[in-house]
């Protein structure tokens, strides 16, 4: 169950570019209006539905965004690392969220209220803009993770979200078990791990255990993922 903790090791906002143009009082004004959540394996932060009105920060750990279908089908969204955020889609309106947050391990999030930063907005017009942006963003990426699921090769589908990931978090080791690969992209999960071994073979990848990929040779990816068929 989470629970309130005693205080964070640094300012929560101060992690994102967001807040930026806020003086460190100001952040603190914000954060004290704030809920300070920690979370264990499994724990659900909100439910799909849910009032939308507030914005998430990850403080630490990793943070699912899921959707089930009526059959009971996982979808994953999104995986949210430290300081990435959810929430900002809903500060221009939007009445209920549209996916659960599920932890993925120990981790902590720092919940703001929208109310909060609209009334930030009136008076740092910036933000506004800061956000717009962010949304921006978030909508290309939705829109790549679009074209990559409409690819019909496991093999291809596999390099291409690879390579996504890779730049979604700008790092080349990604720590996602193949269950979670499995519902990000729509493959089955003993496909993930047989093709996962034939991009080992092929010096494309490196594994460690059955939670991190290594990515040794983007262009073998790419040219994998480019040459779908």
């Amino acid at each position: 169950m989470a629970h309130q903790c005693s205080s964070c090791h640094c300012l929560c906002t101060s992690r994102i570019s967001l807040f930026d143009s806020l003086t460190f009082e100001e952040q603190k004004e914000l954060i004290a209006k704030a809920q300070h959540l920690d979370y264990q394996k499994g724990d659900i932060v909100f439910h799909e539905n849910d009032p939308a009105d507030r914005i998430m920060i990850i403080r630490y750990g990793k943070i699912k965004i899921n959707h089930y279908s009526l059959d009971g089908k996982e979808y994953v969204l999104d995986i949210l690392d430290e300081s990435d955020f959810y929430g900002e889609q809903n500060i221009f309106g939007g009445n209920s969220l549209e996916a659960n947050a599920v932890s993925m391990g120990d981790s902590g999030v720092c919940l703001i209220y929208l109310k909060e930063i609209q009334e930030l907005i009136l008076r740092k017009p910036e933000i506004g803009i800061k956000l717009l942006n962010v949304i921006g963003q978030k909508l290309s990426l939705a829109n790549e993770l679009v074209r990559l699921l409409s690819v019909n090769n496991a093999k291809s589908r596999i390099a291409g979200f690879l390579l996504f990931r890779s730049s979604r978090i700008n790092s080349d080791t990604i720590q996602l078990t193949r269950e979670d690969i499995a519902a990000y992209i729509n493959v089955r999960r003993e496909t993930i791990s047989r093709k996962m071994g034939e991009l080992c073979k092929e010096g494309a990848i490196a594994l460690e255990g059955n939670r991190k990929v290594k990515i040794l040779k983007k262009d073998i990816l790419r040219e994998i993922f480019e040459n779908d068929d």
